[in-house]
């Protein structure tokens, strides 16, 4: 991918919050130009602001531009990146620009100087591919650039924990160095391995205890099965999941976050047909999974997290206070605050 700056990745891994706080532009002040006419008004605000967030807790000015342009998108986003002075509101310089053109059908996601070590070509290549596009192609632009939002919020967390990169999945098989690619907006939904069978596909059973088909369903994530009639989910998930877009880059972060907590012993309902397995209450990333026990197995009830489970601006997890849900026992001990947050036991 063509840098704005020559490269210095020494300084790359610097902490990215800020050492004092960061006053952040208001939502919708230029971090969305829809020039294309691709996202609705709503979309456009909550990206806005899902972006001011990003500047305030981590120091990164990232824009979103679509175009209709008959010129070289690589050209147009190096000189859009420069005249648009993308990174001037950091305080260290770091700047994202993520430009999409649907007329020449093209995606590309800009680096600044002073993010190259922390966003590398192999990293932007495997955002592109495995999350923007299988977005693009459902004709879910909006959706496409959060959930990319998301990718980069959680690598700039591991930057500035210090985490080592060397197990992330774009390392290998990433298809190497950063470059623009076709978006595939409204292609329609992929239908190739990475969306139903996956690699390594096989059979992945509901097991006979909760904790035996959680490690099964990480196993589906790891070959990248996002197959919505795996017999691991319950009836009410499978009708959910099949209009649902499950990215292969989605998959592999949820198999890279959950590989870093440790699950509790699971909370069996009154009525033993209900299970939940939870994280100590420090490891905010990684939500509770939810079980049903039907016809003698164990199956994930995902409807759950998609009903009440909702995620802060720093990936943390939350319970939607205004939702009711057949769950609550197996909380009983957790404190939570007014937006849903769990802040400690009793």
């Amino acid at each position: 991918m063509r840098r704005t700056c020559s490269s210095n990745r020494a300084a790359a891994l610097a902490a990215l919050l800020l050492a004092l706080a960061v006053t952040a532009p208001a939502a919708g002040q230029d971090l969305v130009d829809d020039g294309a006419d691709l996202l609705d008004d709503a979309e456009q605000a909550h990206l806005s602001e899902y972006h001011t967030y990003l500047l305030a807790d981590h120091d990164i000015d990232y824009r979103v531009v679509t175009i209709e342009a008959a010129e070289d998108i690589d050209l147009y986003a190096v000189r859009r990146f420069e005249d648009g002075a993308v990174g001037a509101r950091s305080g260290t310089g770091r700047g994202l620009l993520l430009v999409v053109d649907p007329r020449q059908d093209r995606v590309r996601l800009e680096v600044g100087y002073a993010l190259e070590g922390v966003y590398p070509d192999a990293f932007i290549a495997y955002v592109e591919h495995r999350q923007m596009v299988p977005f693009f192609r459902a004709g879910r632009v909006a959706d496409g650039i959060l959930a990319t939002t998301e990718l980069i919020i959680t690598r700039a967390q591991r930057a500035a924990a210090n985490s080592g990169f060397d197990e992330e999945a774009w390392i290998s098989g990433s298809g190497g160095g950063g470059a623009t690619v076709r978006a595939r907006l409204g292609a329609g939904p992929d239908r190739g391995p990475d969306r139903e069978g996956g690699a390594g596909a096989g059979t992945y059973s509901a097991g006979r205890t909760p904790a035996e088909t959680l490690a099964t369903y990480f196993h589906a994530m790891q070959a990248r099965n996002a197959d919505p009639a795996l017999d691991l989910y319950s009836p009410a998930t499978r009708e959910m999941l099949r209009g649902r877009v499950i990215t292969p880059a989605q998959m592999d972060n949820i198999v890279r976050t959950y590989r870093g907590c440790r699950p509790q012993a699971p909370r069996f309902g009154p009525a033993a047909d209900r299970a939940v397995i939870r994280y100590p209450v420090a490891e905010r990333v990684c939500a509770p999974w939810f079980f049903r026990r039907i016809e003698g197995a164990w199956r994930l009830d995902l409807t759950m997290m998609q009903r009440a489970i909702r995620f802060g601006r720093s990936n943390a997890w939350r319970f939607d206070p205004g939702v009711a849900h057949a769950y609550h026992y197996a909380f009983e001990d957790w404190r939570f605050d007014g937006n849903g947050f769990p802040v400690g036991t009793r």
